[in-house]
């Protein structure tokens, strides 16, 4: 039993340590940040309604989307919606509004490096109303609520 203190200890440590390494942070332009390898990328609603995905580098000033693909879903209540996406020169943008009933509905970005490489999945509650506390729009908030 005198093992038990020193894990006690140890786990104590580990999560303090993980929990300042994962605090979480907007995109530059107040957007929900992805964690996409190698690069970061940001997912913002622009005041249109329109999806944007911008990627960033080390400094989080937009990059070249380069040879990547990206696909949007949305799963709405009458079932799951791609949202059209075209290529712009630091990512991505849709051409269209989401429509309404996205506001509140979940959303898949898939992201993948090169045509036919495997994708890296994120999914996120399409909340478009501003949090009280950290004053995003609530699909980026940074709150630990």
């Amino acid at each position: 039993m005198k093992i038990a203190p020193f894990l006690l200890a140890f786990a104590l440590i580990a999560s303090a340590g993980l929990l300042a390494a994962e605090k979480a942070t907007a995109g530059p332009r107040g957007g929900r940040l992805l964690d996409a390898t190698p690069q970061r990328a940001e997912f913002f609603v622009t005041k249109e309604r329109r999806l944007e995905i911008t990627f960033l580098d080390a400094a989080r000033r937009p990059v070249a989307p380069g040879e990547r693909e990206v696909l949007v879903t949305a799963e709405l209540p009458a079932g799951r919606t791609p949202i059209a996406l075209a290529k712009t020169a630091t990512g991505f943008a849709s051409s269209a509004p989401c429509p309404a009933a996205a506001e509140s509905a979940r959303v898949v970005v898939q992201i993948r490096e090169k045509p036919g490489a495997r994708p890296q999945n994120f999914r996120l509650d399409l909340k478009l109303e501003t949090c009280g506390e950290c004053k995003l729009a609530e699909y980026a908030c940074i709150c630990s609520h």
